[in-house]
């Protein structure tokens, strides 16, 4: 029995299997090394990157779900990796930044992870670098098109 599609060709199962192994193999820089785990590293580094966040923008920023950024959040508190204050806007709602422990393990771990980065990179050209990212600039930009419309007009999953 014949069928069009296969999963080596399918570029969600594609994407998904590469998204994983490389979180898996980079993983092993923050989990191994420096004991935080990946949803830890994911709230660290956006912390790093944009300053004084609410949880529910760290959980939009890194795609990852209320429980899972609670968790982390509760994990890196609780080794005085981030500090806590009260939000004046919301009192549900407290704004986390990094404490300057924190600041001095994202210091430690990001020179590791980008020298990773460029290990992984390696086998291609600048130009293929600089293509490689247009095109997922360009898939994630039609995908947010996508989902702008009814999903009758989205065709199957």
């Amino acid at each position: 029995m014949q069928h069009a599609l296969s999963l080596t060709r399918f570029l969600p199962y594609r994407c998904n299997t590469l998204a994983r192994k490389i979180s898996v193999s980079l993983s092993r820089i923050y989990t191994e090394r420096f004991g935080i785990s990946v949803a830890e590293w994911r709230v660290l580094v956006t912390l790093a990157e944009y300053g004084e966040l609410l949880a529910k923008q760290v959980g939009e920023l890194t795609s990852m779900d209320k429980v899972q950024v609670s968790r982390a959040v509760a994990g890196l508190l609780d080794r005085e990796l981030l500090l806590r204050r009260p939000c004046q806007r919301d009192s549900r709602a407290a704004l986390l930044c990094l404490s300057p422990a924190g600041v001095g393990l994202y210091q430690r771990i990001e020179p590791e992870v980008l020298a990773w980065e460029q290990s992984l990179l390696a086998p291609l050209e600048p130009a293929e670098r600089k293509a490689l990212f247009a095109l997922i600039d360009k898939l994630e930009l039609q995908l947010a098109c996508m989902s702008d419309q009814p999903a009758a007009n989205q065709g199957p999953t």
